[in-house]
């Protein structure tokens, strides 16, 4: 069956999700040092959540986009975001600090970044579900 716009869209703002938790991942383990760490304790100890968390993401991603029912199961679309969403949630102080108060053009795209695709997230996975209910019946 195939995909609508909204969960088009759902699968390109978790992609975009995605990148950002790349960039994390990557920064944090010291090869791409793109955001200062704060200090006082191993950056790399993030290093595991974010992995479990980009495993979690990259399997929501890929049932989104190969799994046949996907487009009739409602409950798949707004389970699918919570990944994404908690991922940011603890960051809400830093990226409010970001947005306040600059340190790097980097930090604040990358702040923007993460609120935009957090926002289109939800957003259309509400639709998302709304459309999988009227297509399930």
């Amino acid at each position: 069956m195939e995909r609508s716009t909204a969960m088009k869209a759902y699968l390109a703002a978790y992609v975009v999700i995605f990148a950002v938790l790349v960039v994390f991942l990557l920064n944090v383990l010291g090869v791409l040092p793109v955001l200062q760490m704060p200090e006082g304790g191993d950056p790399t100890a993030f290093a595991v959540p974010l992995a479990v968390f980009g495993v979690l993401m990259l399997a929501v991603m890929v049932a989104a986009f190969w799994w046949p029912a996907a487009p009739r199961t409602p409950w798949f679309w707004l389970a699918g975001a919570i990944p994404g969403v908690l991922f940011f949630l603890p960051d809400i102080p830093i990226i409010v600090q970001a947005v306040a108060s600059p340190r790097s053009v980097v930090e604040l795209l990358l702040a923007f970044a993460v609120t935009a695709s957090v926002l289109a997230l939800v957003t259309f996975a509400v639709i998302s579900f709304r459309e999988a209910r009227s297509r399930s019946f």
